[in-house]
Formats: C-alpha cells, structure tokens, sequence
C-alpha cells in the first residue's frame, strides 16, 4: 500500500543533500563489520570520515 500525499509518516532525510543511490561496498576483515554496526550513528560519523579522507586525498594530488 503506498504511502498518501503529504503524510506524516515514513522515511524523512536528516539532511539537505541527497545520498547517492548507489552504494559504496567494501569487504572487512572478518569481525569488523558487526563491531562497526555496534556503534551509534555509526553510517553518519563513516561518512564524514570518508568525505575528509577524500578531500585530503585530492588536496595532495593539487600539490603534486
């Protein structure tokens, strides 16, 4: 059943930016992925982790 118009209910984003569709996948060393998901909030703090790190990343490839 399909949700109506303007309801109040459902999937409602946090932020301003819409993520992408398709998602980044990664295999872990075994272990590492269940001691991940045991962190709160632990999507939003990788993101941000992942957004820094490219950032430096294309900073040191600028200087080169």
């Amino acid at each position: 059943m399909p949700f109506k118009k303007n309801n109040t209910l459902g999937f409602l984003p946090k932020d301003t930016i819409a993520l992408d569709r398709k998602p980044l996948t990664i295999k872990l060393r075994p272990g590492i992925r269940e001691q991940v998901i045991s962190i709160p909030q632990w999507t939003n703090e990788l993101r941000e982790v992942i957004e820094a790190w490219v950032q430096t990343k294309l900073d040191q490839n600028d200087e080169l």
